[in-house]
């Protein structure tokens, strides 16, 4: 299943689709491309997410690193870690399983799967098809997601039993080296972030944002980097970008109005950055999406 545009809520939660409320499970098919802002944007969950590359290559920025990935390579995301994902090309794709942590019994998810989300040294873990026991969860979420596109009698009992070996390979090779310490996610970065989201139209100064926290300019500033590695007004123009884009596909809005409602007080200034991003002026991405 391809998704266009991932829901996401005023903190940046991604608000997970299921298709049974009961049964928290969910994959994606997706090429990055196709999503409405070109990449997949600034979002967090509290599910457990495993990812397998299917082709061209993917760059996560997680926890403020970069995190290249080829064709059979892959990743695991843990519950709450801020993430979003680009390809460099139409050929990026990948496969994204989603995994509500309440799918197991209390007993696993209590003894096991909290290791994994009480463990602040695993925001991530990559896989390689060189290292076998990560090549073994690249397998399971391949046989997961064919049973859940299959959609066969039985395929949720398939889809557990992988989930369940998956936590088994995480948990037995992962926390005998990183040892098990409660997770220290900033949730000042969740309020600045909805801060951003909520009034990125109108003006927004440093102090603004620091005050959303209760911290110094300076302290905001390397909060900010060290887990999304940019500064808060970097973020931001991206952002403004990216809401851009969306408005530039969905409106007939003119190149100004779009400025102004995505907080550029200058239409000259704003089409300058939007060409420093894409390559290409506003009214030129406009053409090439109505092509398309």
């Amino acid at each position: 299943m391809q998704i266009y545009n991932i829901s996401i809520n005023s903190q940046y939660q991604e608000l997970v689709q299921y298709k049974d409320p009961q049964w928290p499970v969910v994959f994606y098919h997706t090429n990055i491309r196709k999503n409405i802002v070109g990449y997949i944007p600034l979002h967090w969950h509290e599910e457990l997410q495993f990812v397998v590359v299917t082709g061209g290559h993917v760059c996560f920025q997680i926890h403020g690193e970069e995190i290249n990935l080829n064709e059979g390579e892959g990743i695991f995301i843990n519950s709450g870690v801020i993430h979003e994902a680009h390809a460099d090309s139409c050929e990026g794709r990948y496969i994204c399983w989603n995994v509500g942590v309440h799918i197991a019994s209390s007993y696993i998810e209590k003894k096991y799967i909290g290791i994994l989300i009480q463990n602040e040294k695993v925001p991530f873990i990559p896989f390689s098809p060189s290292i076998n026991w990560q090549n073994d969860i690249m397998e399971a979420i391949k046989k997961g997601f064919v049973a859940y596109e299959n959609k066969s009698f039985g395929c949720e009992l398939v889809i557990t039993q992988q989930y369940l070996f998956c936590i088994e390979r995480l948990v037995t090779n992962i926390v005998p080296n990183h040892g098990q310490k409660k997770v220290v996610y900033d949730p000042r970065v969740k309020e600045i972030l909805r801060y951003m989201h909520h009034h990125y139209g109108s003006k927004i100064t440093l102090d603004d944002v620091a005050n959303v926290a209760y911290l110094s300019r300076a302290e905001t500033n390397r909060l900010f980097k060290k887990h999304l590695g940019r500064t808060p007004f970097q973020y931001l123009l991206a952002y403004r970008l990216d809401r851009s884009k969306e408005l530039l596909v969905r409106t007939t809005s003119s190149i100004t109005e779009i400025s102004l409602e995505v907080g550029f007080l200058s239409t000259s200034y704003f089409i300058e950055k939007f060409k420093a991003a894409f390559g290409m002026t506003p009214n030129q991405f406009r053409q090439v999406e109505k092509k398309i």
